[in-house]
């Protein structure tokens, strides 16, 4: 779920403030590129749904949320219905809280050592 390898590799180059600072980032901005993918869903325009999935992907990589990535890469490239899409998406934001929780879990035991 949380790829813990990249996470301390950035923690040795950059310091846990310097992941939290990522980390806030992301977590700044994940809500408005869903809201954009959601809009470009009900406007049904298929190519910039696979940007924007591509978007949110390299976003959850950059932090760690493999899991949450791969669910974007889908979206991304496979092929796909739109009630798919829809379902993919509902799911995924359904899941967010959890992945972030983990990655809010591993910064703070970060700051405890």
């Amino acid at each position: 779920m949380l790829n813990k390898k990249l996470l301390e590799e950035y923690a040795e180059l950059m310091g846990a403030d310097g992941v939290q600072e990522m980390y806030t980032t992301f977590a700044d901005n994940i809500n408005g590129y869903l809201n954009h993918l959601e809009w470009l869903i009900k406007e049904r325009k298929e190519q910039e749904v696979r940007n924007q999935a591509h978007r949110i992907k390299g976003a959850c990589r950059s932090v760690g949320l493999q899991q949450l990535a791969e669910g974007m890469e889908r979206l991304e490239r496979d092929p796909w219905q739109w009630d798919e899409a829809i379902e993919e998406v509902v799911q995924w934001k359904a899941e967010l809280p959890m992945h972030q929780h983990q990655i809010e879990a591993w910064l703070n035991a970060r700051r405890i050592q």
